[in-house]
Parts: structure tokens; C-alpha cells; sequence
């Protein structure tokens, strides 16, 4: 396996690590990928507070059936309280909400068979992104502190995931 590329940036304490869909050319549903998310999540477990997932209505359906797909955003905690629309032309092309993380939803996170059944997701801490997954482009982990960083490349290694970092300013 080659190794899988991470780009790096220092936010002041925290550190970013991004994967990138297209350069490391796994599907996301690989085995690979989705322990880079397991990795990311236990890295910041203790940390997560919150969820905010962006989804199309018809894209979603289309992935897993519009029956799950209604079952699947209850389960997240979308309702007409907390969801926003962002329309384009008087037609809602996404939808928005925000919601707490709870053990069972970092479950769903945890297991996940394809990091990409929710096109947009962060998993936060507070206000703070800690978990970026945007569109089938990019898989992020922001690591508030040395601690983070350390748990988040100690799990790749028991993976036995080779990995390599790349700085970018």
C-alpha cells in the first residue's frame, strides 16, 4: 500500500491534517479511509460536542433511499427548528443543521461504511471545526494541541496505515 498523504498546517496550537480524496485516489469506502476517520475521531473523542451536516435531499435519497435517508437525518437530529435552506434561483439546493454529538451519533461516525454518505459534515468542539469532511474533496482533522496530534498518528501507526506529511504554509 502507498502511503497515504496528509497536508499539514500549523493554526496556531492546533494542527490541521488533510486528507485529500482525489490525491490519495481511494474510494471512500476503503478500509484505508475510514480508519483515517476512526483515527481523526479518537484522536478528539473527548473533545466533540456537537454535529453540523449539509445535505442535498435528492442526492442523499438517491445514495441510501429516501426512507433511510429520512431516518438517518431524524437519527442526526435535523428538524424544521434547527434546519436552514440555501437556495440558488428559488430552489433549495442544500440544507443545514446543527445538533449535539451524541455517543450514539459518533457511533454512527465511528462505523461508518462510506465517509461520504453525508456530503458535508463537521463534527465540532463548541464553535471550533475539529472534523471536516466537504464533498468528497477533503477529510480533516484540526488537532487543538500536541496531545491530539500525537493520539491521531499513534492510531494511524496500530492501523498499520503508512502515512506521510506535507507541510504547506
Amino acid at each position: 500500500m502507498n502511503a497515504i498523504t496528509f497536508y499539514t498546517r500549523r493554526l496556531e496550537q492546533a494542527t490541521s491534517f488533510e486528507f485529500n480524496v482525489f490525491d490519495n485516489q481511494f474510494a471512500t469506502e476503503n478500509l484505508a479511509v475510514r480508519k483515517v476517520l476512526m483515527a481523526m475521531l479518537e484522536s478528539v473523542q473527548e473533545r466533540l460536542s456537537d454535529v453540523e451536516i449539509e445535505y442535498n435531499d435528492g442526492m442523499l435519497a438517491e445514495k441510501i433511499g429516501a426512507k433511510r435517508a429520512g431516518e438517518l437525518l431524524r437519527f442526526m437530529g435535523a428538524n424544521k427548528e434547527n434546519s436552514r435552506e440555501t437556495r440558488s434561483n428559488g430552489v433549495v439546493v442544500s440544507r443545514t443543521f446543527h445538533a449535539p454529538l451524541t455517543e450514539e451519533r459518533y457511533e454512527y461516525f465511528y462505523n461508518l461504511k462510506d465517509i461520504a454518505t453525508l456530503a458535508h459534515y463537521r463534527l465540532k468542539e463548541g464553535e471550533e471545526d475539529r472534523i471536516v469532511f466537504y464533498f468528497t474533496r477533503y477529510l480533516q482533522l484540526i488537532a487543538p494541541d500536541d496531545q491530539a496530534t500525537d493520539k491521531f498518528l499513534a492510531r494511524l501507526d496500530s492501523f498499520s496505515l503508512p502515512y506521510k506529511l506535507v507541510p504547506i504554509s
